[in-house]
């Protein structure tokens, strides 16, 4: 009997040191940290970050317009053909080098710059100077008066551009706030779990108390066989919700760990427990916040405002190209290309040029096309801007209803399991002195056990319905900025 003893305490003790160990290498993990986590080490969220800056890349792409572009030519003409004239040379080589410098300004004006060199051999004798070098100067200067007046439709198209980006940033926060919602409602599951784990464990060490009981009076005679056997049934029906309850705590584990994308060998376990707070909210200043921070109202209304400048833009492609065209040139001729360049400014050389040129499509069918389609789609943004409102409108009243509802609920059902515990203290008084019975026992227990699921599930409730009203109002992104 004695070996038997020493026996079981050494398994107690080992059991113990196993599962010391255990929760010695788990890690607990506050809300923030796994929020923290989860932005960090996410795939969605680099996603979203790689959109983000793709999306960037459009800006340079649209003012790329107003670049500064360098051409540079190097030509070289050998002709030995038979001419008709006497005093052209059946033998001329020509080498060409020239650089052209254009750009166009935001003002819409078409700014080009070159500069040339002809080298010319030939066996002419009607030639003065053989070889001689041709340098050459030219500005030229195109500004549109009417289509494009100005550059008006190059700065809007930049700054439709401009705008699509700030669509996409928000678009880039959107999906981000999203991650952070579902990590924090699975965190406030997860604790859930171990909280109703908690709840199980305890329910079935008063179950083995009462079969422990039952033994002692079974074998004594004080109960009946169905007593003895209704207690053994209960312990085991406890051991099954135990383990399903662990099942479920240990699925919500792997799940934020998914969210986060953490090593999945390791376990860890939630630092907070579930508790709520109650805050008073109204509904007033839920529809004012969701007015300003809504990200999808935001894009409706940018939205219209691109969908406008576009509008703009297809009207005033629809007007006819009248362009001031004005240009300077100077050369110089010698035999060294140094004097040729030196006689550009020395001789008075210079050509000048300046006139106006017309152009118009006589149908215009496509301006006329795209204009009509511009307007379609702007009133096709407002409809769009429309239904947004009408939906946050709903959503927000739905969430603080029920934010509302759960917090009222919340009050009934704590005191509920608190008279639900009281019910079960006194039972087990009554039965201790023999004056109630298993049945009713294990009934008072299982009445304990759901008023206590019942409030813990409160509890998640109004922690869900919070995050999913601060979900709706755009705000879980700014609430946790410091930290990320």
């Amino acid at each position: 009997m004695r070996t038997k003893y020493i026996a079981v305490l050494m398994v107690i003790f080992f059991c113990s040191q196993i599962a010391a160990a255990n929760a010695a290498g788990q890690r607990g993990l506050l809300l923030e940290e796994c929020l923290k986590l989860a932005v960090t080490n996410s795939f969605e969220a680099r996603v979203a970050r790689l959109d983000f800056l793709i999306s960037q890349t459009d800006q340079s792409a649209a003012e790329a317009i107003f670049d500064t572009n360098l051409s540079i030519d190097l030509e070289y003409t050998k002709d030995k053909q038979q001419q008709l004239s006497i005093v052209s040379s059946p033998g001329i080589a020509t080498n060409t080098y020239s650089a052209d410098v254009s750009k166009k300004l935001p003002t819409g004006t078409e700014l080009n710059v070159s500069f040339s060199d002809t080298r010319t051999e030939s066996n002419s004798i009607y030639v003065s100077d053989n070889p001689a070098h041709t340098a050459e100067i030219e500005a030229e200067l195109r500004q549109s008066l009417a289509r494009n007046a100005f550059g008006y439709v190059d700065r809007r198209n930049v700054s439709v551009t401009s705008l699509s980006i700030q669509n996409a940033d928000l678009d880039n926060k959107e999906r981000i706030e999203s991650l952070l919602a579902e990590v924090e409602t699975a965190y406030w599951d997860w604790a859930f779990y171990k909280r109703s784990l908690e709840i199980y464990r305890g329910i079935l060490e008063k179950a083995k108390y009462l079969h422990k009981t039952n033994v002692k009076n079974y074998d004594t005679g004080l109960i009946e066989r169905g007593d003895f056997l209704a207690s053994r049934a209960n312990i085991l029906i406890r051991e099954k919700d135990v383990l399903l309850a662990e099942n479920q705590y240990r699925r919500a584990e792997e799940k934020i760990k998914l969210l986060m994308s953490v090593d999945t060998t390791n376990r860890i376990y939630p630092e907070e427990t579930l508790e709520y707070t109650k805050r008073e909210i109204e509904l007033e200043n839920c529809l004012r916040k969701a007015f300003q921070k809504r990200r999808d109202y935001l894009q409706a209304k940018r939205n219209v405002e691109i969908k406008n400048i576009v509008l703009e833009t297809r009207e005033n492609e629809r007007w006819p190209e009248i362009d001031l065209v004005a240009s300077m040139a100077a050369n110089g001729i010698s035999r060294k290309f140094g004097k040729a360049a030196a006689k550009i400014g020395s001789d008075n050389n210079a050509k000048y040029f300046a006139g106006l040129e017309f152009s118009l499509p006589i149908e215009n069918n496509l301006a006329r096309s795209e204009f009509e389609k511009a307007a379609h789609n702007k009133e096709k943004a407002i409809i769009t801007l429309k239904a947004v409102e009408r939906l946050i409108i709903t959503e927000i009243g739905d969430g603080f209803r029920d934010y509302l509802t759960y917090q009222t609920n919340l009050s009934k059902l704590g005191e509920a399991a608190a008279l639900q515990q009281e019910k079960l203290k006194e039972e087990e008084k009554r039965f201790k002195y023999g004056r109630s019975s298993t049945k009713r026992l294990i009934d008072y227990q299982q009445d304990c056990l759901s008023a206590e699921l019942q409030l813990v599930a409160g509890v998640l409730d109004c922690k869900k319905a919070e995050v999913n009203l601060n979900r709706t109002l755009n705000v879980i992104l700014e609430k946790y900025r410091g930290i990320l």
